[in-house]
């Protein structure tokens, strides 16, 4: 048999046995108001027993937490000490909220400010000044002109994107000016990259023949430099720049990779064209270009220009400073180079006349048309006209 107390209504404690029958059985005690002593209760009653002594463990807690309540700095055992606790905890809990919201969005806004500041620095450091080489050929320029009128033929809004014929050039490298000192320093390292050059090129001519169009992810178009040793020596001519200005502190990092090309187009200069559903340039536009040959380029001088400035009267970009190269006057070109030059002029017009041919009897449905293709006598008449074309090669800014 087990001892077994447990509270009574009143708050005093009631000492009984239990069974192995699981029968609770009471010892007498005399009721202090009634005088009276307290009987074993029946076997029919042993249920409801249970209920109370379950009753009795509830009380017990919550006398337990009442007496933590009480024992806090509100008014004792009141209604009101417990509603001033749980509004004093409510409180407490709002201000620990208020202060993780109030830290984290001091967080957010430093991180904006710094992606602001991170921002500001990487534009104030963008290229503002390049060194270039300057397309003085007319051929070169003529033939420029002539693909982006035929691509604005059938995409006129694209007319934003062209880059203007007098400032044609290909760029050697790339870098920001911050003052007038460095746009010196600028001009002082060119100078000293003469003895490098004059090694490098050894009294020889460096002739650059560009050929074809290509792009670059289909955002820039331009005009691609035909394979060759001149290549090698352009990108040689390339690193001693780049050497010179990076000794004068103008330049940071590594040497990127030098693709030489002549720009005709992108679609950086119509930044509104994406708004308009032209994200890329559909190299369909000049396909019959890819392999056309646009003429040779003498690298005569290298120019310091500004992106920024305002444009000088022949339409260039305003010069800081130019490197001449080669001391001599421009020679006559020789038979070979006329005869190279004509041939190429020649198959650029036969393969101009057959693309056209083609598109005329397509239109057509099938049927060909006559004007098309030009009689067997103006065609000899053209084809003498760029034979004698080649031989008054212009340079329009020397």
């Amino acid at each position: 048999m087990e001892n077994v107390t447990g509270p009574c209504d009143d708050g005093d404690e009631v000492v009984g046995h239990r069974s192995q029958n699981d029968v609770f059985v009471t010892t007498g005690e005399m009721d202090p108001v009634k005088n009276e002593s307290t009987s074993a209760p029946l076997a029919k009653d042993i249920p409801t027993e249970r209920k109370t002594r379950v009753k009795r463990e509830r009380r017990k807690m919550l006398r337990k937490k009442s007496s933590v309540i009480d024992h806090s700095p509100a008014s004792e055992g009141s209604a009101a000490s417990k509603q001033g606790f749980a509004v004093a905890e409510s409180e407490s809990s709002q201000k620990k909220m208020k202060r993780k919201l109030r830290d984290c969005g001091a967080r957010v806004d430093s991180e904006e400010e710094e992606e602001k500041k991170k921002k500001k620095q990487k534009g104030s450091q963008r290229p503002n000044y390049f060194v270039s080489i300057p397309i003085t050929n007319a051929q070169i320029s003529a033939a420029v002109v002539e693909v982006q009128e035929a691509v604005l033929q059938q995409e006129p809004r694209l007319v934003k994107a062209m880059i203007p014929a007098p400032t044609l050039h290909m760029t050697l490298l790339v870098t920001h000016l911050a003052s007038q000192e460095q746009v010196s320093l600028a001009a002082t390292a060119l100078g000293k990259a003469v003895p490098s050059l004059a090694e490098l090129l050894v009294g020889r001519d460096l002739v650059l023949p560009f050929s074809g169009v290509g792009h670059f992810r289909k955002e820039v178009v331009f005009v691609g430099l035909a394979p060759g040793q001149h290549r090698d020596t352009l990108e040689k001519l390339a690193e001693v720049l780049w050497r010179c200005f990076e000794e004068q502190g103008l330049l940071h990092g590594e040497c990127r990779g030098f693709e030489p090309h002549l720009t005709i187009m992108k679609l950086s200069k119509a930044p509104k064209l994406r708004s308009q559903g032209l994200k890329r340039v559909n190299p369909d536009l000049f396909s019959s270009y890819t392999d056309r040959f646009f003429g040779d380029q003498r690298v005569d001088r290298l120019d310091l220009c500004s992106m920024l400035k305002k444009k000088q009267e022949d339409g260039y970009y305003h010069t800081e400073s130019s490197l001449q190269l080669g001391g001599h006057q421009r020679q006559e070109p020789s038979e070979a180079e006329l005869q190279r030059v004509s041939k190429r002029l020649v198959e650029d017009a036969v393969n101009r006349a057959l693309n056209q041919y083609k598109q005329e009897t397509l239109q057509n449905g099938g049927g060909p048309n006559t004007a098309a293709v030009p009689p067997p006598e103006n065609t000899k008449q053209s084809t003498a006209k760029l034979d004698t074309s080649a031989n008054s090669t212009t340079d329009s800014r020397k």
